[in-house]
């Protein structure tokens, strides 16, 4: 099949002479028809399921008090001295071994003390990291008696995250043009359900099923046209994007109950549960499966849709069944890195677990056992089957959807 020389056009160019704009519109209406209401009841499901401002959560294991205020101060002096820090060894004679802690005087940058000299000391983990004299860091100021008390926060960060995220605009903005700036507009939008309704919702306990679902529903058609363009082409991958996120949480319900997955793997998740006791862990891995890989899923669908596209720009008299056979012959490259993306993606993020456990030398039965491998396994294979199996579905609506609109003329005889 050639291209017509289509090759040298950018994809947003593509030739759409084939296509007959009544048909295109006609069935847009008739798709747009299912879309709406799906979108609709996922914005319902949020508004009737919106949680309450009491979050009912215990701040106090945090280590700070609800007067504690967070200050920027820049360290003046450093004086290290031997202490005995967590994960200290005993020997033979009882004494335990030291590591590095320091007292750092430090000049506070901000709040109503600015100028003042705030004094606290840092673990043996931030001295071998390395703490300089000029470096900004925050600290927590908690009221006592006699004053403050200062406890070393984190380095201050915020000023080079900034410049990140000014380099990171300027560059979308130069390689994908105004198209990257929507596609950022679109990330805001999922993110900001995510952290006001998703991560609330979880934290009071509701029911993931509905409040994953009301979120997949709700953003998907409408950040895919926003991102992607109001055409038809888009709503193929919607319709596979939605059937991938089924598929993705039907895997996820069945694997955590089958695999009896806890989704406690770790002193994080620990904490959480101290903090929220309504939290299921369970459901926040149900959660995490489903919306890890809508990710990949947008990715792989609007691909196989602009693919079937352009063989139908490319040649007019394709049936259904060569334009979905010739977009399965992209679409299976496309679902070997897809699954690349997603294994290196949850081993990355779990790496330093994974190097505790494969240093203590396990058998292999042993090893996929421990729940932490056993639960990267399951995110792995959930995700890559919703991928594989939502490749020929938005293919096949793809094809399906390009034959019914194609031109009467350049259409196939039946």
């Amino acid at each position: 099949m050639g291209s017509h020389g289509h090759s040298h056009k950018r994809a947003s160019d593509l030739d759409s002479s084939w296509i007959d704009p009544e048909k295109e519109t006609r069935l847009h209406k008739v798709l747009l028809a299912i879309l709406l209401p799906l979108t609709f009841l996922g914005v319902f499901t949020i508004f009737v399921s919106w949680p309450g401002s009491n979050l009912q959560i215990d701040k106090g294991i945090f280590g700070y008090v609800e007067q504690s205020e967070f200050f920027t101060v820049e360290v003046q002096t450093i004086e290290k001295y031997d202490c005995i820090s967590n994960g200290a060894t005993q020997d033979a004679s009882g004494n335990f071994s030291t590591s590095q802690c320091a007292h750092i005087s430090a000049k506070l940058l901000t709040g109503p003390n600015a100028g003042e000299i705030a004094k606290f000391d840092v673990e043996p983990t931030i001295v071998d990291f390395g703490i300089h004299s000029g470096d900004k860091v925050s600290v927590a100021s908690i009221p006592i008696e006699t004053g403050n008390d200062y406890i070393f926060n984190d380095f201050e960060r915020t000023n080079g995250i900034y410049v990140l995220f000014a380099v990171f605009l300027i560059i979308l903005f130069l390689t994908a043009g105004f198209g990257g700036l929507r596609a950022l507009l679109g990330l805001v939008i999922t993110f900001g359900l995510l952290i006001v309704y998703l991560i609330p919702s979880l934290i009071q306990g509701q029911q993931v099923v509905y409040v994953v679902g009301g979120v997949v529903l709700a953003i998907t058609a409408l950040v895919l046209y926003l991102v992607h363009g109001f055409s038809l082409k888009t709503g193929a991958a919607i319709v596979g994007t939605l059937c991938g996120s089924a598929i993705a949480m039907i895997g996820a319900l069945w694997s955590t109950d089958a695999l009896r997955l806890t989704g406690i793997t770790g002193d994080e998740d620990l904490v959480l549960s101290a903090v929220a006791s309504q939290v299921k862990l369970s459901n926040l891995l149900i959660a995490s499966m489903v919306i890890a890989g809508f990710g990949a899923l947008n990715d792989v669908t609007v691909t196989q849709s602009s693919a079937v596209w352009e063989l139908a720009s490319a040649n007019e008299k394709q049936t259904w069944r060569q334009l979905f056979f010739g977009g399965m012959r992209i679409g299976r490259d496309h679902i070997a890195s897809s699954i690349y993306t997603i294994a290196f993606a949850y081993v990355g993020s779990a790496l330093v677990t994974l190097m505790l456990i494969v240093a203590a030398s396990p058998p292999l039965a042993r090893l996929i056992n421990d729940e932490v491998v056993a639960q990267e396994l399951a995110l792995i294979m959930v995700g890559s089957i919703a991928l594989a199996l939502s490749t020929p579905i938005t293919t096949a609506c793809a094809a399906w959807f390009a034959v019914k609109i194609a031109k009467s003329e350049a259409a196939p005889a039946t």
